[in-house]
């Protein structure tokens, strides 16, 4: 055999090594990592083109992290084992279509990061979740948003909303949402934008709006209920022409002083109440239970006492012994008492 093959076998061989050993060391760095991240279990799948939601993962997992995979759907079993998450990111996937119940088992959901699929509506169940308050659900194709079927009012206790790129007419109507403080609604078209959706969030303190195509007169209501609203008003269009109000009615009485606006803020009042209420209740139980627990102790204390002297008092006691005297003379009626002499120590 010519030098030059057996050169050429043997870079062969050694480049085939080489991938394999590149192709071992890269599965093993495709697996799902675990970590913690201030006393929460992390596990990060990121970027391991996944088609669907992994099953072998640890069911005490509270941040799942699924983004960058190419699944698809999401199943009504995806998420059942995994009851726990209270993070969960599911961004850049292609997500086209999510089974009802899908995300019924994730009562413990705090966030949950949809952005960048390809839903054509938000998934009902979410705002049915006790517990959530961030909804990322960006840049999907939300155009056709139908939600007739969304039952109100949500439980979900919205802080945050980024429907953000999603070609909405309108912001959706997801009735009252007394704890939203930010909506992102930019990149949308907003062509049908309604005033009085805003009524809907009666503590708005955030509004991006910006990259719409706001008609003159919606620019000019949404700065003046912001204006009312002392909320930020950085990311609002500038309004290029001041409209008279005969043109372009002020809004306060469709806005702030609207029915809806006003039984938002009792909502929130109501909910401060029951919080408030709930921590005396919870303050008042605490301090009697910490007092049946004192009480229990003194009592135990006590009784323990109470035997520690009995036994002292028994020990102490000088024992008495039969008296030689009642053998001497059996005679005796029965009825005569008998003679006790006291022991000496």
């Amino acid at each position: 055999m010519e030098l030059p093959w057996i050169v050429l076998i043997i870079v062969s061989l050694y480049s085939l090594n080489a991938m394999l050993a590149f192709g071992f060391l890269t599965n093993e760095e495709r697996k799902c990592k675990y970590a913690r991240i201030e006393k929460l279990l992390r596990i990060r799948c990121y970027d391991m083109d996944l088609k669907e939601v992994p099953q072998n993962l640890k069911t005490s997992v509270e941040v799942l992290d699924l983004s960058y995979n190419r699944i698809r759907k999401l199943k009504s079993g995806s998420f059942s084992k995994y009851t726990d998450v209270k993070f969960l990111m599911l961004y850049e996937n292609m997500i086209l279509s999510v089974e009802p119940g899908t995300f019924a088992p994730l009562t413990s959901l705090q966030e949950v990061d949809l952005s960048n699929n390809g839903l054509t509506t938000i998934p009902m169940e979410l705002f049915q979740l006790p517990r959530l308050r961030n909804l990322y659900i960006d840049s999907n194709e939300l155009r056709s948003l139908d939600l007739e079927l969304l039952e109100k009012p949500i439980q979900a206790p919205l802080e945050y909303l980024n429907v953000a790129n999603c070609e909405l007419q309108d912001i959706p109507d997801l009735g009252i949402l007394p704890k939203l403080w930010q909506l992102n609604a930019s990149m949308n078209p907003l062509h049908n934008f309604n005033i009085d959706r805003l009524a809907n969030f009666c503590h708005l303190s955030v509004i991006d709006l910006t990259r719409t195509q706001l008609s003159s007169c919606s620019c000019q209501q949404v700065g003046n209920h912001l204006v009312m609203m002392q909320a930020h008003q950085k990311f609002v269009p500038i309004c290029m022409e001041k409209l008279d109000s005969s043109v372009c009615p002020l809004p306060y009485n469709r806005t702030i002083d609207s029915e809806t606006f006003h039984s938002c803020q009792t909502s929130v009042e109501l909910a401060e109440a029951r919080s408030l209420w709930l921590f005396g209740a919870g303050c008042f139980g605490g301090v009697i239970f910490v007092l049946l627990v004192v009480w229990y102790c003194v009592h135990r204390w006590r009784k323990k006492r109470a035997k520690r002297r009995r036994l002292s008092q028994v020990q102490d006691r000088k024992k008495f012994v039969i008296s030689p005297r009642n053998a001497i003379n059996r005679t005796k009626t029965d009825d005569e008492p008998l003679h006790c002499d006291i022991a000496r120590p």
